[in-house]
């Protein structure tokens, strides 16, 4: 059993939102796309765990700021409507309408087996003749007639619309309710406590210092979740010696005995003593505080801390069976090193693939290592209004992800302006030409796939810039006699305005860039290589020079165009040409 969708409206960033979810699902997306925003949304309609805390009410900085602007204005209009014309039910109904509501709808899938159907089953609903189960966070006014009654004050103040500021919704008129989606009941704490919600924030730097101590907590629940019957009665009996020895030392008597002026009653005082109040437990594992080696764990470097935050968290919740628990890690790569980030994806590749089914996994990420480890197919990626799911890709993108572990998927599809070309000797070169053009092309992106084909990377860029007119790529590709394969890849221009594909005119890049003005007589004189006289032999000989040693003879040639001294003159080819001017 999992969340399996969840609908956001006039939350943050979020005016109207939906994204599908599996068990393990990988989030992705630029700096400022929503990605905490939408973890903070999960929590709304689920109980926290002990692990963070959040309150459910919300302040104006949670409403999303369009919608808030669209009533305010709205209403700005309508309460300087002739009396009659207000009093009309369309346009009353406009103003209502367009009253700012933060809702947050969680739907769950079937439960798997009796169990999982009592945690959820006091929200059983059906559409489509099948049964739902759906949970909804309702932010809203109490009383509609009060919140217009001072928007109509707010307004009515106010001489020039664009002086109205969307921050000055009244938003103590609010509250908020968590309901069945079926028929729109509350539904009580008791029948929620058990869907819970634990996070490890982007900003965690505080798990093990010691004025949170966050470590501590999820440690206590480990142990005691652990303990046997055995093990708890001996901590009882350690606790009940400590408290003996407490007791001699005393300190209790000394105390009594040591003013004068306690003579007189004494003998009512002599029966005054201590006896242990045991205290549960968890009071007395709460004073354990994590170490590593001989130091407290808050004395070392925050990339150890996050590691061993991140195991004890799953480490506790993979043995939950008793509850639904939705965890989620934002950025996970926080503080690691190479060798730690590496032991941390490994942990939760396992984690995940050995979790319960009441364990449900989100993960953000800005790290192609992670992504690449944990499965392309289990990638939500966030690009304006829109979750787009990247799992239609399958195996065959699994696997080449998996083979090139360094490839950066997320460059691929966030770039602003990116070239995809096939091998190191088109990526030298272009580089090489964009960094003596900084003016116009300093943030074009360069890939190399290490592969003929483009079609598979350019779905992915398609589907997730299909709508955003502000991106471009780039193909830059060899001819290699395959005319059917040039076919098939120039049919992409017509998919999106902002792609280009470019085929060279001959069988690979080397040969086009020799035939292109006076390349040929450049790279031979650079490289102190003899001509023949003859244009077509001389294109063919610094060809073959080229290809012998692809890499070497590109990066030497792209040092000397570079040269500040006396820079070589190279001509990009065509192809390259229309592809860079593209993306100016």
């Amino acid at each position: 059993m999992y969340i399996n969708e969840v609908n956001i409206k006039n939350f943050r960033c979020f005016e109207n939102f939906s994204a599908k979810l599996n068990q393990f699902t990988l989030i992705v997306g630029e700096n400022n796309s929503g990605k905490s925003n939408f973890i903070r949304a999960l929590s709304l309609p689920l109980t926290m765990g002990s692990l963070d805390f959040s309150q459910k009410r919300l302040a104006i900085a949670d409403f999303n700021s369009a919608c808030v602007e669209r009533f305010i204005k709205q209403a700005y209009s309508y309460y300087r409507l002739e009396p009659e014309e207000q009093l009309k039910e369309e346009n009353l109904k406009t103003l209502k309408e367009k009253i700012p509501i933060i809702e947050v709808e969680l739907d769950f899938t079937d439960p798997k087996d009796n169990y999982e159907l009592s945690l959820i089953h006091a929200f059983l609903g059906e559409e489509e003749k099948k049964p739902a189960f759906k949970i909804k966070y309702i932010y809203a006014p109490k009383k509609e007639d009060e919140l217009l009654s001072r928007i109509k004050e707010l307004v009515l103040s106010i001489n020039d619309i664009d002086d109205l500021k969307w921050h000055l919704l009244p938003t103590d008129n609010y509250e908020y309710d968590i309901v069945s989606t079926s028929n729109d009941k509350s539904l009580s704490f008791e029948k929620l406590k058990n869907l819970m919600i634990n996070i490890i924030g982007a900003e965690r730097d505080d798990f093990s210092d010691s004025a949170a101590m966050r470590s501590n907590n999820i440690l206590t629940k480990l142990l005691i979740g652990e303990m046997n019957s055995n093990e708890k009665e001996i901590i009882n009996l350690a606790y009940n010696e400590f408290f003996g020895k407490v007791e001699g030392a005393g300190t209790f008597q000394r105390i009594l005995n040591s003013d004068a002026s306690f003579e007189n009653i004494k003998e009512h005082l002599k029966d005054i003593g201590c006896i242990p109040n045991l205290p549960n437990l968890k009071n007395i594992l709460s004073n354990i505080t994590l170490s590593y080696g001989n130091e407290f764990l808050y004395q070392k470097g925050l990339g150890e801390r996050n590691l061993v935050f991140i195991f004890l968290f799953f480490a506790y919740f993979k043995k939950k069976k008793s509850e639904f628990n939705l965890c989620c890690v934002e950025e996970p790569e926080a503080h690691l090193g190479v060798n730690k980030l590496r032991l941390t994806v490994d942990f939760l590749e396992k984690s995940v693939s050995q979790s319960n089914s009441l364990l449900q996994t989100i993960i953000t990420t800005h790290s192609p290592n992670v992504i690449n480890k944990l499965k392309i197919s289990n990638v939500i990626a966030f690009s304006g209004n829109e979750a787009i799911s990247l799992s239609s890709f399958g195996d065959e993108l699994n696997n080449y992800l998996r083979k090139r572990p360094n490839f950066d998927i997320l460059r691929l599809i966030y770039a602003n302006k990116i070239v995809l070309v096939e091998g190191p000797s088109e990526e030298m070169l272009i580089r090489a030409y964009v960094s003596l053009d900084r003016s116009n092309l300093s943030d074009v992106e360069v890939i190399s796939v290490s592969q003929k084909g483009y079609k598979t990377f350019l779905d992915i860029w398609l589907l997730v810039n299909k709508n955003n007119h502000n991106k471009k790529i780039g193909v830059v590709r060899d001819f290699d006699d395959q005319e059917n394969a040039k076919i098939e890849h120039e049919e992409y221009k017509g998919k999106h305005p902002h792609i280009t594909v470019e085929t060279t005119m001959f069988y690979t890049l080397e040969d086009d860039l020799v035939h292109n003005a006076n390349n040929t007589r450049n790279i031979a004189n650079y490289f102190s290589i003899p001509l023949q006289g003859d244009e077509s032999t001389d294109g063919e000989m610094i060809s073959e020079f080229l290809k012998d040693d692809k890499a070497c003879s590109m990066l030497a040639l792209c040092d000397a165009m570079s040269c500040e001294d006396s820079p070589v003159q190279i001509e990009l080819p065509t192809h390259i040409n229309k592809v860079l001017e593209a993306l100016r």
